[in-house]
């Protein structure tokens, strides 16, 4: 591992628990945890990205509870997806950023959706199980409450989540994504921007 990863992952893992646990100390319906994972998987490719949202969960889970730990797999999914995104040039605008968000979300609400289910029968973060509860009051059923609850919650998230990231990106000079192999192969910075 170089160095350059040794330090990037630290610092995203440090990125994913400083905003996940603000978003849940509000109690928002989002999670924004994956920013670093994401950030990762799009400077040094899918390895680094998942071994960022996997350290970031295992940390989670022993300063907040189990209920994190199984949700790992969501962090897998959006780190393999976002360094897709990457090579794609999905980061390259706005426009692009949002749309792998939408398309990350709906792969990673599904993912979350079923592990909600089945394991916590629908009691997750406080938002998430907020808005579940408004749902099944207005007559859907727990699983589907759970699941439209995950899913519109999975959509906001990644959707900011992937534009707060292009943003990133695009705003890094060509020194400093040089150094990563995947930002150097995927062109995620825009041309006008490079120093």
């Amino acid at each position: 591992m170089s160095p350059r990863l040794l330090a990037l992952i630290p610092s995203a893992v440090a990125v994913n628990l400083a905003i996940g646990l603000v978003v849940n100390q509000l109690g928002l319906p989002l999670y924004l945890d994956t920013v670093g994972t994401v950030l990762t998987a799009a400077l040094a490719g899918p390895v680094a990205g998942v071994v960022t949202g996997l350290v970031s969960q295992a940390v989670r889970s022993l300063y907040e509870g189990f209920i994190w730990f199984p949700f790992a797999a969501v962090q897998v999914v959006i780190a393999l997806l976002a360094a897709l995104a990457a090579l794609r040039r999905g980061f390259r605008s706005p426009a692009a950023s949002i749309g792998w968000g939408l398309v990350v979300g709906l792969v990673a609400g599904a993912v979350s959706a079923v592990i909600s289910w089945f394991v916590f029968k629908g009691v997750t973060a406080t938002g998430v199980t907020a808005v579940t509860i408004v749902l099944t009051r207005l007559g859907l059923t727990q699983p589907q409450a759970v699941t439209v609850s995950s899913l519109g919650t999975d959509l906001r998230d990644n959707t900011i989540v992937f534009a707060l990231v292009g943003v990133t990106l695009r705003a890094l000079p060509l020194r400093v994504t040089g150094r990563f192999p995947g930002a150097a192969r995927s062109d995620v910075t825009a041309a006008e921007t490079r120093r």
